[in-house]
């Protein structure tokens, strides 16, 4: 193939490529990398040979991107008034994408992902779940609420996308389960942390979060002192909090201060990515856990076999 050959076939991929980053890229601390993250404690329970684990980590990935990508599109095509004060930089207000544009790639993220759920069929139910639960957020009043915005419909999406994270590497276990469920929990009831920097945007499009609702000051006391215990306690029970209490217990303390400090919409916005980075923290304790005991066994049964040598050659 000619070099213009190459160019007429990679141009449009980058161009496309570059697009999807462009809707999505904020939303990768909360999707793909948890998701990724995730299925390496799948990868590890299930002790799957290395090319099971790269093909089915690629499936899982062709899940995510479609996941990541309709949800964007759904929520930017109705949020274009919002996304003008909050984020003007995104694709629909910045010019890059057209609205019809946009609409175009929605049909095309959407069929692709309920095509990767028929063929592979384990997926359906997080796939549904997850095309409901948008539908509730862009589609009813009552995604514009703090509750059902935030305690439902994060904790549904959550569940969507750490239950599908494991399924597409193995089947789920018992332990497994029992940690989508309170980590879910513990999304929906700090995902209030990002609308305490979107407060202009919100009200500009009649949202009813809880900063608007109960005032910023009131809010972030409900997060810090009463969500924040309760969300810890979730994983405490799930069973997440004793595979590193100190360590748990630390960034959410800090956390917790950083909400209190009201520091301004900057600010906030890195007190959310802090979050995020927790909620990828907190998968990656539950995809090691029990990984430094292994080593310690290892390292103890190759000194067993080295003084049980030594004692055989003297």
């Amino acid at each position: 193939m000619s070099v213009l050959g190459l160019k007429a076939v990679f141009t449009p991929l980058t161009h496309e490529l570059d697009i999807f980053l462009g809707f999505s890229w904020r939303d990768w601390s909360t999707t793909i990398i948890p998701g990724s993250i995730f299925s390496i404690g799948a990868m590890r329970n299930a002790g799957l040979p290395l090319p099971s684990m790269i093909s089915n980590y690629l499936l899982l990935i062709s899940w995510l991107t479609p996941y990541i990508y309709f949800f964007n599109l759904s929520n930017q095509i109705i949020g274009v008034d919002e996304d003008r004060i909050n984020k003007p930089d995104r694709p629909i207000p910045s010019g890059k994408v057209t609205l019809e544009g946009a609409k175009s790639r929605w049909i095309a993220a959407l069929s692709t992902f309920l095509a990767i759920a028929m063929f592979e069929r384990t997926l359906l139910p997080e796939t549904i779940c997850w095309v409901f639960t948008v539908a509730f957020l862009c589609l009813t009043s009552a995604g514009n609420h703090w509750f059902g915005k935030n305690c439902v419909a994060m904790t549904t999406g959550t569940w969507s996308l750490l239950s599908a994270s494991w399924k597409a590497i193995t089947l789920s276990t018992p332990e497994s389960e029992r940690y989508v469920f309170a980590v879910s929990i513990w999304a929906g009831l700090l995902t209030h942390i990002q609308d305490l920097r979107d407060v202009r945007g919100d009200a500009a499009v009649g949202r009813k979060t809880m900063p608007l609702v109960f005032g910023d000051g009131v809010s972030r006391w409900i997060i810090t002192f009463l969500l924040m215990p309760v969300s810890f306690w979730v994983l405490w029970k799930g069973g997440i909090v004793p595979i590193s209490p100190t360590t748990l217990t630390a960034v959410h303390v800090f956390l917790g201060y950083r909400i209190m400090q009201a520091g301004g919409p900057r600010y906030d916005h890195k007190t959310y990515m802090i979050y995020t980075y927790i909620f990828c923290l907190i998968l990656a304790l539950t995809a090691g856990k029990g990984l430094e005991m292994s080593v310690t066994e290892k390292l103890r049964e190759i000194a067993v076999r080295t003084v049980n040598l030594t004692s055989a050659s003297a």
